[in-house]
Parts: C-alpha cells; structure tokens; sequence
C-alpha cells in the first residue's frame, strides 16, 4: 500500500487531450491517442527503481532512447591554450607585431618590467610591475587586448600595499553572498582594490581604449608612453610608504573617486592601513560611516547597518595585525 510519501517520490504523470498534447509537443506512432507530460522533479527521500524505471519509459515513449540520443551529441572541443604572443596590426604595419614585445620595450623607459599574463576565453591582459615600486607599495599598470583581431588596447593603473590587499580581499569574501565568491577566487597579481582605467583619465576612445590600427607602431608608443607618465609616474610614484597609501584610500578624489557599489574592500583596505598607522579607531570610523552609509542599501534589507558594518571591520583589522 502506497503512503503520501510515495506518491511525492513518482513521477508525475499528467494525461492530456489530444488538442493539447499537440499544442504541446507533436504526436509521435507510438503514442497517438494518448499523450503524456512527465515532469521530472528533485524530491527529498529515495525514488525507488520501479518510480525510475517508469519515468525512463514514459521518457522514451515520447522521445525516443535517451542514451542514444546523449551519445550522438557532439564532444566539447579541448581548450586551446593561449599563443605566446598578441599579433596586432598597427597602421603602417606589413606585418603583425607582437603586443607583449611592443609593450615590454616601450615600458622598459618608465621602469616597468613585465608582471605575468592572465590569458584565458575571457582574458588577453599582460601585467607589468614598477620597478621603482617600494617594498610597502607595489605599482602596477596591467592591459588588455580586447576585439577582433585584438584591434582595441585599456590599460589599467593600480597600486597597494600587500598585506592590506589580502585583508579587503578576506573582507570582501566574508560580506559576499556565497554564490559570488568564486569570482573573486584568483586574481592577477596586479589587480588591486586601488585602480583606476587610464584611459578614462587620458581620453582615450571607445571604452576608454585605443584603436592600435589608427595608429602608427610609434605614434602608438608615444601614446601609451606619455599617458603612463603623465598620470601613473608623475603622480603616483611618491606613493611609497603605508602613510601616503592611507592617505591616497581615503581621500575621494580623481582618479580614485570612490566606489558607488561594492565599497568592501576600499573600506576594509583603509581600515587596516589607519589601525597599522595607530589611528585612533573612533577617528577612522567617523571617516568611514559617511561614505558607507551613502551606498548603503535600505535600512529593511538584511544587511547590516554603516555602523555595525564599520565596526566589524575595525575589530577584523586589530584582529588581522595582531596575528599577523
């Protein structure tokens, strides 16, 4: 005799009209006249092998030998992995040039020596470090090909202070909903929490890049060049000491306005850097409230309030430098 819990556990089995079994999927020799809908559904408990058993033949009377029909499927292609090189064109090039070369040559004059590479389906980015970056602040200027056949080039410019870094990435994690943490999981070395686009500073073009193929091969440099010294080295390379970083993170102006969304890491980054300078925690929570409180969302939704989320990542920074 078959309880409730039985009857959650089989497939349900809807009979239809004739008209609306049309409707909903067409009649095949083996089933003309009586037409069935199976909707398969994850229930809690165990489907016995009869409940299995019957939903493979209701499956197959309508739709044929799933088995075969999964084996006729064509097989993914293996991932290629990413060429050495970047050919681009510029607009006096016969010939494809490599952008990693170009772009190590050209970087060598500003002190900059290549970082790694993150090149995935989604990725054509090359990383390079300063080598003026100070043991207390790294800099980095990090770009990304992107379009067909990589004919657009951005550029980003970050910095940071390691340790601080680490603590904001943990703090991130630690407010995230779970189902978004896997993509903050790995990220290039030169991926700081202070960035900003360079060419939306320099005016560069079409989302804030350069078209490499309007370009000459060194009318290119010169652009990249200057832009790189005129908005990363000249203003930013006195940034070498965890002060200056503090004073950097806090301050909202151009090009590190801060964010309107996702302000977890800037506050958790700024948290640690006071409390490591010995900045009273009072201070450093009236300076934080206000610009968490400004993207706050609702006071009805779940999340916790300016104040109580400050307050927990102050304690977390005493707690991350006394262990650390």
């Amino acid at each position: 005799m078959s309880g409730p819990e039985d009857k959650e556990h089989r497939p349900a089995v809807t009979e239809l009209s004739d008209g609306a079994a049309n409707r909903a999927s067409s009649s095949s020799a083996s089933t003309a006249g009586r037409h069935f809908m199976v909707h398969i559904v994850r229930a809690p408990g165990v489907v016995s092998d009869a409940d299995k058993a019957q939903a493979k033949a209701l499956l197959e009377s309508e739709f044929g030998d799933y088995e075969r029909f999964r084996k006729s499927l064509p097989k993914e292609a293996p991932p290629t992995k990413p060429s050495k090189t970047i050919p681009v064109w510029t607009a006096d090039s016969k010939q494809s040039i490599d952008l990693v070369h170009f772009l190590t040559e050209t970087l060598q004059h500003l002190g900059y020596v290549p970082a790694g590479r993150n090149a995935d389906e989604d990725h054509n980015e090359i990383g390079f470090r300063a080598a003026w970056s100070s043991p207390a602040v790294e800099h980095f200027v990090s770009f990304n090909a992107w379009g067909r056949p990589n004919q657009y080039l951005s550029a980003s410019i970050s910095l940071g202070h390691t340790p601080a870094d680490l603590f904001a990435d943990q703090a991130r994690l630690n407010f995230l909903p779970a189902a978004y943490r896997d993509i903050y999981a790995r990220q290039p070395i030169w991926q700081k929490h202070m960035s900003f686009e360079l060419g939306r500073i320099a005016s560069w073009g079409l989302r804030f890049s350069l078209d490499i193929t309007e370009f000459s091969a060194s009318s290119l440099a010169r652009q990249i060049e200057d832009s790189i010294r005129t908005f990363a080295v000249e203003k930013l390379s006195s940034v070498k000491d965890v002060g200056s970083m503090f004073e950097l993170g806090v301050r909202d102006e151009e090009p590190f306005r801060w964010p309107k969304w996702g302000d977890t890491p800037r506050v958790a980054m700024v948290a640690y850097l006071g409390r490591k300078l010995g900045r009273d925690a009072d201070e450093l929570r009236s300076t934080l409230i206000p610009y968490v409180a400004k993207f706050k969302s609702p006071p009805d939704t779940s999340e916790p309030s300016a104040e109580e989320f400050v307050d927990r990542v102050l304690r977390d920074a005493d707690v991350a430098l006394a262990t650390g």
